[in-house]
């Protein structure tokens, strides 16, 4: 887990960067056919983030009614309405992954080591805790890649990160 702390704390200063150049108007932006939108990006990072809490046992930052626009499966919306201002999607986003670090470390061991919840993903992460480390680091990287890859499909440039 302390592998998977410590990549979550590096990606977060990243996803900062990229948060913050962020606005409304991308809530809804689909740069090509096929591509996520920023708005459901970041809404899905703050639900499958806010997922990773509830295993380590806090409740939910996240609405409820984020879910059906942002858990797994759900499609991104053209309709920028359908999404909350883009400056609370991101705020939730990065209060939820600057909390779980601390979250993951101080869970209750037997928590985690309960079998993971989210069946479809049991097989490769068959506790909470592998999928709560996977959550707050390849997860994180992987949805923050695409982020990334929408500014360049999008012709936005934000700050480089390194």
């Amino acid at each position: 887990m302390h592998t998977s702390i410590q990549q979550c704390k590096h990606l977060l200063a990243q996803a900062s960067v990229v948060f913050a150049r962020l606005h409304d108007s991308h809530r809804a932006l689909e740069p090509q056919p096929g591509a996520k939108t920023a708005g459901w990006l970041v809404g899905h990072l703050a639900v499958t983030g806010d997922f990773a809490r509830h295993l380590c046992g806090s409740p939910p930052l996240c609405p409820r009614e984020w879910r059906s626009a942002f858990n797994p499966g759900s499609r991104p919306s053209h309709d920028p309405a359908d999404y909350p201002p883009m400056a609370v999607l991101c705020e939730t986003a990065s209060s939820i992954y600057a909390e779980l670090p601390t979250l993951a470390s101080t869970a209750d061991a037997a928590r985690l080591s309960m079998p993971n919840p989210y069946e479809s993903a049991r097989a490769a992460f068959p506790t909470a805790g592998d999928f709560v480390a996977y959550l707050m680091s390849s997860h994180l990287a992987y949805h923050l890649g695409q982020l990334t890859a929408w500014y360049a499909a999008a012709q936005f440039h934000p700050t480089t990160v390194e």
